[in-house]
């Protein structure tokens, strides 16, 4: 083969090979900010240790980095550069956060992702702009949930005592009745004070939401769209909540957090 025949092959084997890359790298996405800020994102580590960049396309960008276009595992160390690299935006900015594990494809998807959502993401950016999210959760510190609401619910109480009076054993279909009658008491309870801390709270966040209860000690889970000032009011609002509720419970706020329970727009990926 002549040197130039070996050239153009040894060429043509290149471009195949930087295709074949290109096809197996993806774009992975932690958050969608406005594009003049998207310098804020220089300097950062990514999943794999990649370097972060953006990607913009009108008013907004995406942080990204490369990663093989396939699934990333949700192991501890990908976890934390992911929230290591919202948490560096986070200390200049509200970004949107993308959840763990959305990878694009090229430069030019992305693109046109930004395209077709721009203005759904800049009302975002514009609702969270300033703020910060804050948790409060909220349990029932006791030994034993049902017992406890034998004693502070009269009804149940009553219903428990009818179905084992004289030490008889209830049927299986009077035991599920009995279930029942728990779960209303219990999810009675948690609406009133839900309701009642959710009065106390609102004032002093733009946007309050009540999450599902993850387990049956809990009370209330609750995110506050906070103003970066107002965390420490948002603070005192919890003491001041707790002040009333018995030693039967217990207050745990956290925060501040990227706004995950406040962003609607989705950057779809993979």
């Amino acid at each position: 083969m002549s040197n130039d025949a070996a050239s153009l092959a040894q060429t043509a084997d290149d471009s195949m090979a930087a295709q074949q890359g290109a096809a197996r790298s993806g774009r992975y996405l932690y958050a969608v900010v406005n594009a003049a800020q998207a310098g804020l994102c220089d300097g950062l580590v990514g999943v794999g240790e990649g370097s972060v960049y953006a990607i913009s396309d009108g008013q907004v960008a995406a942080v990204v980095s490369d990663v093989p276009n396939q699934r990333i595992r949700p192991e501890r160390r990908n976890l934390a550069a992911h929230q290591a690299v919202i948490k560096g935006l986070m200390d200049e900015v509200t970004p949107l956060p993308m959840s763990f594990g959305n990878i694009a494809g090229d430069a030019e998807e992305i693109r046109g992702i930004l395209r077709a959502n721009q203005d759904a993401f800049l009302g975002q950016l514009q609702r969270l702009e300033g703020k910060v999210e804050m948790g409060l959760r909220v349990l029932w510190e006791v030994p034993n949930i049902f017992e406890y609401f034998i004693h502070i619910n009269n009804r149940l109480r009553a219903l428990r005592d009818e179905l084992f009076r004289g030490g008889r054993e209830p049927s299986q279909a009077d035991k599920i009745g009995l279930g029942r009658a728990f779960d209303r008491a219990l999810n009675e309870e948690r609406t009133r004070h839900t309701a009642t801390v959710t009065d106390l709270l609102a004032p002093l966040c733009a946007e309050i939401q009540a999450n599902e209860p993850r387990e049956e000690r809990e009370v209330m889970n609750l995110a506050g769209l906070v103003a970066r000032d107002a965390q420490a009011a948002f603070e005192q609002g919890v003491f001041e909540a707790a002040k009333l509720f018995d030693n039967d419970y217990s207050f745990d706020y956290n925060g501040p957090w990227p706004p995950y329970n406040f962003v609607s727009a989705e950057l779809s990926g993979r």
